[in-house]
This record gives structure tokens, C-alpha cells and sequence, in this order.
């Protein structure tokens, strides 16, 4: 029955039809008493900010529109199907369910994992989160005791932040059932850097040892709790997870260089980056090598290149790789600009015959504009290199190295069959004609050059010197004598990059050592002064000297006393190999 008064009417509840959205009311003697109708707790929406002002917090469980399920360092899993209670309420013994309400903000700091780009969040409590959620403007996070429960015992406090890392308040959603533990909050970001530099592909410095040194200086705190080898084990860890398989071949290798999922490992460092691999090898159907250049700057340069004269080939064995085992040395083709040595073209070879080195030279040829009728190349005494580098350049003029000129005749000596080395650091006179055979190659080859026309090398050393072309191992007048560019080279990639490194590693480091170059070049251009002067100052006397020795022997035709004058030019290496000698 309805009461009608006052020209409004209040429906009884018995009556079938009620106003949308309108409590029921109860007449008791005209006491009107409300009863609420049962509302189940739904889920919060994300964009609902004023919820959490009031200390709610969303549902971490329910899918939402517009959330994005971010499992970072593990996601926490739902036992036996159970499912979790959700965060933000606390389930009373009737079974209703509760909001916390007016939890006290607190602050928090993001601390780096342990794995490379992961984190963590610890408040000003020390109460330690991972992220559970990822919602529009807010992340859901749990304890870390929810995550990784220690044994049977689980904490479910959870908390909310803001997408916003410069907002560092941190909401309690769900109170914690335990204290704080103890956490070093120091060694999480000496970890993390030098994680980032282990795997850092521009870091130059190969050395764990290194890379840890350098970073402890900057964290002491942490560096007290954070063994070096704990960093060696972390760091081996790290780069082979992140390095391609091993190539079991040169053609493999090939293929790999050429997969885009591997092209840190195939381009350079200049902006934009460029193909350094440049393409494989193959002989008579038969992959020997692997050829790196930089065509963008070959093409850049193209007009300085051609004013070069001068070109060095040497190859070396202790930096070559051992994994593909097919590999057999590694070879540089490298160019004099303005008194400095530039390599242009670097090569894995399996492969050191006439055939491997005339295909090479082909190729050589097609990518690196130089003007080939008038270059000089320098070389070392290795047959199938010389006989490659006349058939492919056959204007071009070929010098051999007095280096490996000295170098063969002081093996000569090591040699035990021979008892010469005893002979030359005991005896004045044996020792005297030892730097005499070293400075043959100051002589011309033959008779009637216009510098020195009376005289030659002679034939009487063939036997200590072991060649027979005289023509290739003369260097007079020459003011580059020697290859000392090219070894400093070597030497520079044994410092950089280390005794037969893995192939991964080896790549990574030579693309460092192609940009070290790239970028030098360009500042020579400038006329920069890229390297000290006292080489070149050394290399100039020793050519005066020289000099000055030939005219004296055009003067007198004392060429005893030529010998043994210019015979001292070579003292310090030959010290070095053999020590003092008389």
C-alpha cells in the first residue's frame, strides 16, 4: 500500500516496479529506515585516479582495457588454481570484503637486478618490490617475499606507484606481514655497470680485470661486498649468452655476417653505420677467406687515395681465431697517406698460395681506387706474395722489407746446425761481418745505377742470405726501408685484441680498430698531426746517414768500409733478437 500525502507518493517494497537507482524505504511507523541493496565489489578501472587519492588500489588480477601484463623477473603464478586475493582488500571472517583505507604514502628508490635491464623498487622502509603489472598511469607492485617466498612463509603486501618515475611516492595497498630485511644497496649498481660494459660492444678494453679496476673507483662502497671474480663469472656469463654460435667454416662464417641478426658484427660505428663485411672469398669453388672493407669511406676518399705511392701487405698468425678452424692467418692491405700507414683492407685467409693471393689482389684491386702504374708496394719475402703482387700489379714497383731482410739472416744464425750465433756475440771479426751482410741491401742490385754506378750487391752472400732475387731485396734510395708500420700494426692488434680470441670477440674489436682509422684518416685530411715525430725523425736520419755514406763511396770505391759504416744502422733490432754482440 502506497502513501499518498502531500502530493508525493513512496512506493512500498512489495511493489514490483522501483526507480532505477533508488533505495528501498521501509514505512515503521513513520520512521523511515534505509537498507542498502548488496553491491559486489567490482574491479577499479585504471584511469580511476581518485580511488587510489582515497587509498584503494586497483585489481592486479582482473584483465583490463588498456593494461599491459608486464612480467618483469617473473611473474608470480597461481597455485593449484587457486586465486589470489586481491590487492586492496582484506578478507574478514563472514566473508565481506574490506578496502584498505588511508594508507600512509611512502617513497621508494628503483634499484637495477640482476639481470641486465631489470629492476627492482625498495621504499623508505627497505621493503623490497618487483613490478607485478603494468596499468595506464600506475604499476602494480609486489613483496618480494610474494615472488620468492622463503620456505612456506609468503607475504601479499603490495603496492601501487605511478607510471611517472619522477613521482617517487609509493602506496600501500597491502600491508606487509613481516619487517624489512636487510638489503646492500650499493652492490646492485656496481653490478649492473659493469654488467653494461662487459656486453658494451664500444668498450675498448677487452680486460675484465680492467673493466673491474676502473669501476670500483667509482663505487668503493659496494666494491667491499663485489669480488673480481664474481664480476669474470657474471661477464663470461653475459657475452656468451649474447654472442651467435661458433662458424664451423669460413663459408659459414660468411653466411652468419650475412644474417641482419648479426650485424653488429658486420658494419662500422660511423653514423650512419656502413657494411665492413665485404664478401667471401672463393677459389676454384672453395671458400679461403673473408674480406672486410669500408666501402662508404673508400668511396669518400676516393680522391685522396689516388695521390697515394705507397702500399704495405703483411699478414699475421697470433691474432688469428681459433674457431673457424680453417683459418690460417690474418692479412692487412694498407696505404701510405702523407707519411701515415692506413689499413683499407683487412683478410681471414685459410689459404697462402699464389692462386688465393692473385684472387685477393683481383678483388683488392676493383674496391680501392688507387693508381696502381705508379704504387710501390712493400712486402716480405713470402715467394707466392711476391710472385701474386707482380702478376696482379705488373706496373706497379715491388720492394721488399730490409726488416725481414735482417729478420731472415738473424734466424739464420738461431739456427743450432749452424753454430753461427755463438760465433757473432763472441768474436769482433765474425760480428763485423755480420752487420756487413745486413747492410747489402743498401747496394744497388745490379752495376750502373746512377746513384752508386760501380758497384752491387755481391754474390758471394747468396748463401747466407738464402734468396736469389737481389732485384726485390735492394732498397737503395729508398726512404721507407722497411715495413715498420705494419708491424707496429700487428702489434697494436695483438695489445687490442689478444691472442687467437674468439671470432665473435675478434670482429668486435677490429671494427674498433676500423674506426680508430676511419677517424684518423679524417684528420689527416686536415693535416692534424696524428702521430709523434720521433719514427719519422729516426727514419729521416738514417736515410741522411745513408746518403751520405753512398757518396763517400762513389768518393773513395771503399766498399769495406761502406759495409761497416752503414752495417750499424741495424744494431738495435739485431740486439733485441740476439743481445750484445761486439
Amino acid at each position: 500500500m502506497a502513501l499518498r500525502d502531500h502530493n508525493y507518493v513512496i512506493p512500498a517494497n512489495h511493489e514490483e516496479e522501483e526507480e532505477v537507482g533508488a533505495p528501498n524505504i521501509y514505512l515503521q511507523d513513520h520512521t523511515y529506515a534505509q537498507q542498502l541493496p548488496a553491491v559486489q565489489i567490482q574491479a577499479q578501472p585504471e584511469e580511476d585516479r581518485e580511488a587510489l587519492e582515497d587509498g584503494a588500489a586497483p585489481d592486479e588480477e582482473e584483465e583490463e582495457d588498456g593494461a599491459v601484463e608486464q612480467e618483469e623477473d617473473g611473474a608470480v603464478e597461481q597455485e593449484d588454481g587457486a586465486v589470489e586475493q586481491e590487492d586492496g582488500a582484506v578478507e574478514q571472517e563472514d566473508g565481506a570484503v574490506e578496502l584498505v583505507m588511508h594508507a600512509e604514502p611512502r617513497t621508494y628508490r628503483i634499484i637495477p637486478g640482476i639481470r641486465l635491464n631489470s629492476k627492482f623498487y625498495v621504499d623508505n622502509l627497505g621493503f623490497k618490490y618487483y613490478c607485478k603489472k603494468l596499468l595506464v598511469n600506475t604499476i602494480n607492485l609486489i613483496c618480494d617475499l610474494r615472488k620468492n617466498p622463503r620456505g612456506d612463509f609468503m607475504c601479499h603486501g603490495s603496492a601501487s606507484i605511478s607510471i611517472n618515475e619522477r613521482d617517487n611516492r609509493l602506496r600501500i595497498v597491502t600491508d606487509h606481514n613481516h619487517d624489512p630485511e636487510a638489503i646492500n644497496l650499493d652492490v646492485p649498481f656496481l653490478r649492473n655497470a659493469l654488467g653494461e660494459r662487459a656486453v658494451d660492444r664500444t668498450v675498448t678494453t677487452p680486460s675484465v680485470r680492467g673493466l673491474y679496476n676502473s669501476e670500483i673507483i667509482k663505487h668503493p662502497q659496494a666494491a667491499i661486498s663485489y669480488t673480481f671474480l664474481q664480476t669474470q663469472s657474471r661477464a663470461k656469463r653475459m657475452r656468451q649468452s649474447r654472442r651467435p654460435q661458433l662458424p664451423q667454416n669460413i663459408h659459414e662464417l660468411s653466411e652468419m655476417l650475412s644474417d641482419p641478426r648479426n650485424s653488429n658484427y658486420a658494419s662500422t660505428f660511423q653514423i650512419p653505420s656502413s657494411a665492413f663485411f665485404n664478401q667471401e672469398l672463393i677459389v676454384n669453388g672453395v671458400s679461403v677467406g673473408i674480406i672486410f672493407a669500408n666501402i662508404s669511406a673508400i668511396e669518400k676518399y676516393r680522391q685522396e687515395l689516388a695521390t697515394v705511392e705507397m702500399v704495405g701487405i703483411d699478414g699475421t698468425y697470433k691474432t688469428v681465431p681459433q674457431v673457424p678452424g680453417d683459418l690460417r692467418c690474418f692479412l692487412t692491405f694498407q696505404v701510405l697517406y702523407k707519411s701515415v700507414a692506413f689499413p683499407m683492407v683487412y683478410v681471414l685467409l685459410g689459404s697462402e698460395t699464389e692462386e688465393t693471393y692473385s684472387a685477393l689482389f683481383t678483388v683488392i684491386r676493383n674496391i680501392l681506387p688507387l693508381n696502381y702504374d705508379r704504387i710501390r708496394f712493400v712486402t716480405d719475402y713470402e715467394r707466392a706474395l711476391m710472385n701474386a703482387v707482380q702478376r696482379i700489379f705488373p706496373n706497379s714497383e715491388l720492394l721488399c722489407c730490409w726488416f725481414h731482410f735482417s729478420q731472415s739472416v738473424v734466424r739464420y744464425c738461431h739456427r743450432k746446425v749452424n753454430g753461427v750465433l755463438n760465433l757473432v756475440k763472441r768474436h769482433e771479426v765474425a760480428a763485423r761481418i755480420f752487420r756487413m751482410v745486413l747492410a747489402l741491401p743498401h747496394l744497388p742490385a745490379e752495376k750502373g745505377n746512377p746513384g752508386c754506378p760501380n758497384f752491387c750487391m755481391e754474390d758471394g752472400f747468396h748463401t747466407i742470405v738464402a734468396y736469389s732475387f737481389l732485384t726485390s731485396v735492394s732498397v737503395f734510395g729508398q726512404n721507407h726501408r722497411i715495413n715498420n708500420y705494419l708491424e707496429s700494426f700487428h702489434s697494436t692488434l695483438l695489445t687490442q685484441i689478444g691472442r687467437h680470441p674468439n671470432i665473435w670477440d675478434f670482429l668486435q674489436r677490429l671494427i674498433i680498430v676500423e674506426n680508430q682509422f676511419y677517424v684518423e684518416f679524417q684528420q689527416r685530411t686536415n693535416n692534424l698531426t696524428i702521430r709523434d715525430g720521433t719514427s719519422r725523425y729516426l727514419r729521416e736520419n738514417a736515410t741522411r746517414i745513408i746518403r751520405e755514406s753512398v757518396q763517400q763511396l762513389n768518393r773513395d770505391s771503399d766498399l769495406l768500409m761502406f759495409l761497416r759504416r752503414t752495417g750499424h744502422r741495424n744494431d738495435g733490432y739485431v740486439q733485441e733478437q740476439i743481445g750484445p754482440y761486439p
